[in-house]
């Protein structure tokens, strides 16, 4: 399991904070976000905050538009067919139908070819190109979500005759094929405003192009692709996601509404996490285990019946797609104990499913923090086929394409590759792969750093702030979700849920508030961290159940607290002997005996106790040492904590004092003194009636007095008690008695009346021991 290091993202000032808030009219936790974010430019700030349908950007911006249009209008005008060729991912699933369902609107009849990711493989397939020109006669190919690899595959078709118009958003290779059109965001010397558009976002920016304000029909697709491929949700997607939420409710697509109801989810609050959980990985089934086909055919039917025998197909495979997934990544564990030294992770297998090997990688790259490769050997074609994913840090891109000559097919992006290759191939790969992460400068062995956003107590917990952090949505990749830190609570009732037992469900606890919290596979964790004090890591939501709605936290880690730490090791120093009795023979088992007062120190040096007895500015370090009374001032038991390294330390705190402590009450100061001043002629041996008539404890009258005598509220003229002459306004911190008097209330509850556990809490602010 890798280790997690957890820094806040920034850490802006209060003043800083208060003052962005100020001036851009926010509240404080947004100004906090928007400041970790770098947004603090006010055009910036209005763009994201108020993101609206006039943020989409010119379609013709975009490299080669132009030329697509051209090029699609021949055709269309000469009658010729055209073909889409998508991919079987969310993302490419949703790019074919919003492709295919723009050229419907143009009075086009396109072929639309989903590739099988167990027959075809991933990106551009140069068999299933042929059969397009051969049995299909096709005379333009569009590409959706990939082409931008096919070099030789390209060059074919333009042999042949057939006119190639790409769309795609994949990192681009050394050599672009020779296409009519490659309407790509990152072609160098035009790059789009938003160079981080998914297949769906380029496919719906021809669609923008093609029919101006009637491609908004299918900027809900678009936003589900967004999501799904985990581009960066800033900019034009920012837009594509917020608008294809509200767009969502609109129910143009019969498909999608059928796949929401399935869902269970309510369209009218439907979330980009709704599509990331819930929508997404629902049409990646169909891909990852069957024919994905079906999933671009739910998206653009208008017949109910239909979508409907779909969208029960889909559920069905998403559930076998969730066991498999369970299956091997606990069958792969073997194999990732085995590389432990290596920096990139190949694991293998010929049982495994081809579809889920992506999710598998995935997991064990969250396991583990290093770049995996997850491949199942396909018998009929004898190629290992697989999937890659790597964690932040490392291109796997980069380190695949070094490479490409191995692969007989291969593309992706920078964090998530697809690729095919022989046992051959893949046996010069891996030691090939090992020398990757020093070239990229990314040690695989550190560990794992994470940001949170916010520090904040339970109590700070409430629905309005929720409200203020979604005023940041739509989050994902770019713009995270902002995650909280939960400083020094306990996590309380804690139990096992999920088929397998091993998510964890519990009550995140301080001292006077809880919360309800739920982790995904946290549940060993917590059985390991049971009863430690623990920074808890997680999202702020709402439950709703049975037509209530709560604060949830959603936990995705915990550690036990540094606080945690420093007292379990103070547990192992100090004493609580405040209850004992002490006999000389008790007291002779310490090296030394500290005092804070002289008086209790001569008594007990008076006894010739063989140990010794210091005074507390005296060095006690490597002792095992008595502190026998307690201090006046708590300033002077901070000072000892500080200065003395002790072996251990009993904390015995005896004091004589009959009344512990007092706590001056200003209502009975204010009562007497209002007494004093309206009656004459009362001696001080006549307090104690004064007393009971106001029903004062003779300690209090004894202090009040004193603290009046100090201030001059009061003087003795001739035995008497009377009104003196105030020449100036007087504070009751002006009174050395008064401030005494705080003094020992603070060591009196700090110290005395605390449970033990709290007195550690406390001296562990001040403890000097490493």
């Amino acid at each position: 399991m890798v280790s997690i290091k957890w820094t806040k993202r920034k850490s802006p000032t209060q003043e800083e904070i208060s003052k962005f808030a100020q001036d851009n009219k926010v509240s404080d936790i947004l100004a906090e976000l928007m400041i970790e974010r770098d947004l603090t430019e006010p055009a910036d700030i209005q763009d994201f905050l108020h993101t609206d349908i006039s943020g989409l950007q010119d379609p013709f911006a975009l490299h080669d538009m132009d030329k697509a249009l051209e090029t699609l209008d021949s055709v269309i005008q000469s009658e010729g067919k055209i073909a889409i060729y998508g991919d079987y991912d969310a993302d490419g699933v949703t790019s074919a139908s919003i492709m295919r369902l723009t050229l419907k609107k143009m009075g086009v009849d396109p072929i639309v070819y989903i590739p099988n990711r167990f027959k075809d493989g991933y990106g551009p397939n140069l068999a299933e190109y042929k059969k397009l020109v051969e049995d299909k006669h096709i005379d333009l190919l569009i590409t959706v979500d990939n082409g931008v690899s096919g070099k030789d595959e390209v060059k074919y078709l333009k042999d042949n005759g057939v006119k190639v118009i790409i769309t795609d958003h994949h990192d681009l290779p050394k050599e672009l094929p020779e296409a009519d059109a490659i309407v790509h965001p990152t072609i160098p010397g035009a790059e789009y405003t938003c160079p981080y558009l998914s297949g769906a976002g380029v496919a719906f920016k021809v669609a923008d192009a093609l029919l101006g304000d009637e491609a908004l029909e299918f900027i809900d697709l678009a936003a589900i692709g967004t999501v799904a491929d985990s581009v960066a949700l800033l900019g034009e997607n920012r837009v594509i996601v917020t608008e294809g939420l509200k767009h969502m409710k609109d129910n143009n697509h019969v498909g999608l509404k059928a796949l929401i109801d399935k869902c269970k989810l309510k369209v009218a609050k439907i979330t980009e996490e709704d599509i990331g959980f819930a929508i997404a990985p629902r049409i990646n089934a169909l891909g990852r285990l069957d024919d994905a086909s079906s999933a671009m055919e739910l998206l653009t039917t208008s017949d109910a019946g239909f979508a409907k025998e779909i969208v029960d197909e889909t559920e069905d495979i998403n559930t076998k797609r969730q066991k498999l997934v369970r299956d091997a990544f606990a069958d792969s564990q073997s194999q990732v104990e085995a590389q432990q030294e290596n920096g990139v992770l190949v694991l293998t297998s010929d049982k495994w499913h081809q579809g889920i090997l992506g999710i598998v990688a995935s997991r064990v790259v969250e396991q583990e923090h290093k770049p995996t490769l997850v491949l199942q050997y396909d018998q009929d074609s004898e190629l290992y086929k697989g999937s890659g994913r790597s964690p932040e840090g490392f291109n796997l891109f980069e380190a695949l394409d070094a490479h490409r000559d191995l692969f007989a097919g291969f593309g992706g992006h920078a964090q998530a590759c697809g690729f095919s290759l022989s046992e051959p191939d893949l046996n010069k790969l891996i030691p090939l792969l090992q020398e990757e992460p020093s070239k990229q400068d990314f040690d695989p062995m550190k560990p794992m750093e994470k940001v949170f956003d916010l520090d904040l107590h339970i109590q700070d917990f409430n629905f309005e702030l929720i409200k203020e952090i979604n005023k940041l949505a739509p989050f994902g990749m770019g713009n995270p979700k902002p995650l909280i830190k939960i400083p020094d609570v306990k996590l309380a009732q804690s139990q096992a849920v999920g088929k397998d037992g091993t998510h964890l469900k519990t009550t995140v606890t301080d001292s006077s508030h809880q919360v309800n919290a739920i982790g995904f596979g946290l549940f060993q964790k917590e059985e390991a961290n049971k009863g430690s004090i623990c920074d808890v890591y997680g999202y702020l939501s709402i439950n709703e159940w049975a037509g209530k709605k709560s604060l949830q936290i959603m936990i995705g880690d915990f550690e036990v607290s540094p606080k945690a730490a420093k007292i379990s090791q103070l547990q192992s120093i100090y004493i609580d002997y405040r209850s004992k009795m002490l006999s000389q023979a008790i007291m002779e088992k310490f090296d030394s005996i500290v005092f804070f007062n002289q008086a209790y120190y001569d008594m007990v040096k008076r006894h010739n106790i063989d140990a010794k007895i210091k005074m507390f500015n005296e060095d006690c370090g490597g002792d095992n040492v008595l502190v026998y009374d307690r201090p006046h001032d708590i300033e002077l038991f901070k000072e000892f904590l500080k200065n003395n390294k002790t072996q251990h330390t009993a904390l015995y705190l005896h004091t004589d004092m009959n009344a512990r402590y007092l706590r001056p009450d200003m209502a009975k100061m204010k009562q007497l003194l209002k007494y004093l001043y309206s009656h004459q002629n009362i001696q001080m041996d006549e307090m104690n009636l004064v007393g009971d008539y106001l029903k004062m404890d003779k300690n209090d009258i004894d202090f009040y007095l004193k603290v009046f005598f100090e201030l001059d509220f009061v003087k003795m003229v001739n035995g008497f008690v009377e009104k003196a002459e105030v020449s100036k306004q007087r504070e009751l911190i002006e009174s050395p008695t008064y401030m005494k008097r705080l003094q020992r209330n603070d060591v009196e509850k700090i110290l005395i009346e605390s449970n033990f556990a709290n007195v550690l809490d406390w001296i562990s602010q001040y403890d000097c021991h490493d």
